[in-house]
């Protein structure tokens, strides 16, 4: 991937993790991403008090494969998994926006990033 549509994305994300987690939660949620060669990966951070460092759960993986976008959830082996009910789409914003609405329940299931 061309270094002007990583930034593009990176611009994209940046201002939905922006809207999606309110300033006044920062301090206890966080959304981070991980670039690793065509895959990018979406993850939440919550402080580990404990352990004085945060925690990652990592939400949900879209794949650049041969211009399309796929996406890909962790299944319950802890493995990356084609999440059916999203069909491969050249469209990352499109893709990202499936994953936020999140119609099955796949990626949100915590009650701290409710819109």
């Amino acid at each position: 991937m061309d270094p002007f549509t990583i930034r593009r994305l990176e611009k994209l994300l940046d201002g939905y993790i922006d809207l999606k987690v309110p300033r006044e939660v920062r301090a206890y949620v966080r959304l981070k991403y991980e670039w690793n060669g065509n895959r990018l990966t979406l993850s939440e951070e919550r402080p580990d008090y404990f352990n004085r460092q945060w925690t990652r759960t990592a939400i949900a993986q879209f794949r650049l494969e041969r211009g399309i976008w796929s996406v890909y959830a962790l299944d319950d082996d802890g493995q990356w998994s084609l999440v059916p009910s999203i069909t491969p789409c050249p469209d990352f914003e499109h893709q990202l926006e499936r994953v936020e609405l999140d119609r099955e329940g796949v990626f949100w299931t915590s009650p701290a990033l409710i819109n």
